[in-house]
């Protein structure tokens, strides 16, 4: 896949990257802020920022406002913490405590749910843009564009929907109903089950309907031949040979998993491809096997897109909490959206949802950090709290430094143990790559 980087990008990327976790942090800090007001818990600093101060002032309720030279942190102070806060009620003060984490999670299905309405969901379009032969969907007599209108009575939009309703059940049979040059029928079909060691020593497993969903488009180094001819390492023959298919059926072995190519029968479509044959035009060498030329931004009524929003809001939070769980190596899959739009014609709006989707990232991870409990974090503090409100008294700062080795070393054995079985794999996928280095 192609994802196109400018100039503008590189210079602009760092500060733009430096803002967004500016405003995760911020985002976090307001929220113990708004929860501290609510229960009239006196403040007594606000600071946003880091380094020299430029700016600050006292509010009406003694709380005094800091802004400092460098957009890089936030954080809330409050006022007699051994006393005024603490002689509060134990639920005010938890509420209190996490807050800043509530705020990071809430905020994400927020923006999400604006860009959706405003722009719409980046999608994969449930549409067929290859079938793979010899496998469950070329038995089952599917055939490139069809498109996928409903599983089991429920309704499919896009790809998203397909692995949520489809690929969800697993090997099992199912009503499909379908739509091709503008017919729809209804058939049973039941898919394959794999499960596999990618290259980069990951697991994986999923229902397996021997279907190529991309829109989005395809480097020739990924075709290594046409209609039975090769083409490995060699685009130019490639790139006569797609032309001439053309607006017809042609099998393609297409690069896919751990880099294999499996041969796929496609329809080659011009229109999709306007740019194929001009070698001034950005598409040259790019092939769309789909109907569209890339991924799309759906528009959906308001209540479906508020849906999808909170939807891919508990994806990101699973998926982001389980990569302690997975370091060796890290999913990128976990955090990344596969349903991204790349087309350059809407390059800013692109690079709009990269930030919205990247701050949706780092707020979660703010606050999933943040309920650790460490000493300095949100969650160290809830901790405490919750062992001093069982205990009636106090802790010693002994006692609290002991509780805190115990957590600690609890997370870390069982991120250790969680992990081990990932280490062979891990470090065969490492010397595999270095092997294909060496080679190449």
């Amino acid at each position: 896949m192609l994802e196109n980087i400018s100039p503008i990008d590189l210079i602009l990327g760092p500060p733009l990257m430096l803002m967004v976790i500016f405003i995760a942090l911020f985002i976090h800090e307001m929220g113990h802020y708004v929860a501290a007001r609510i229960f009239k818990m006196p403040i007594k600093t606000i600071v946003i920022g880091v380094g020299r101060t430029t700016k600050f002032w006292n509010d009406k309720r003694g709380t005094r406002w800091s802004i400092r030279r460098w957009p890089l942190a936030a954080y809330v102070e409050l006022e007699g913490l051994d006393h005024n806060f603490t002689a509060r009620r134990f639920w005010k003060r938890s509420l209190t405590i996490i807050a800043g984490p509530l705020a990071n999670v809430a905020i994400v299905p927020l923006i999400f749910f604006a860009f959706y309405i405003t722009v719409g969901q980046p999608s994969t379009p449930a549409f067929i843009t290859g079938v793979e032969l010899g496998l469950a969907a070329d038995k089952a007599g599917f055939e490139p564009g069809d498109q996928f209108l409903s599983v089991d009575g429920q309704t499919i939009t896009n790809n998203q929907d397909m692995w949520r309703l489809a690929y969800a059940k697993g090997a099992t049979q199912s009503t499909y109903v379908i739509r091709r040059d503008g017919k729809t029928f209804e058939t049973q079909f039941t898919p394959d089950w794999i499960e596999y060691i990618d290259e980069d020593g990951i697991t994986r497993k999923n229902a397996r309907f021997g279907i190529i969903w991309a829109h989005a488009p395809y480097k020739l180094t990924a075709i290594t031949s046409v209609n039975g001819e090769d083409t490995t390492d060699n685009k130019t023959k490639a790139h006569t040979l797609i032309e001439q298919n053309m607006d017809k059926i042609a099998v393609l072995d297409i690069k896919g998993i751990n880099n294999e190519s499996k041969p796929a029968r496609v329809k080659l479509s011009s229109a999709a491809n306007i740019g194929f044959s001009a070698r001034d035009a950005p598409d040259f060498k790019l092939l769309y096997l789909g109907q569209t030329r890339g991924n799309i931004y759906m528009q959906k009524p308001i209540k479906d897109q508020a849906i999808n929003a909170l939807r891919y809001t508990q994806k990101l939070v699973a998926n982001i909490a389980s990569v302690p769980f997975q370091l060796l190596p890290v999913d990128p899959y976990k955090v990344k959206d596969v349903n991204k739009v790349t087309h350059p014609d809407s390059h800013w709006i692109n690079a709009l949802y990269h930030y919205v989707h990247l701050l949706g990232i780092v707020s979660i991870f703010v606050a999933l950090f943040n309920l650790l409990p460490l000493p300095n974090l949100d969650g160290g503090q809830l901790l405490i709290q919750t062992i001093e409100h069982i205990r009636k008294t106090p802790l010693t700062n002994k006692a609290k430094a002991w509780i805190f080795v115990a957590a600690f070393g609890s997370l870390y054995a069982t991120m250790l143990i969680a992990n081990s079985d990932n280490v062979p794999r891990y470090i065969d996928s490492r010397l595999k790559k270095v092997h294909e280095f060496i080679n190449e």
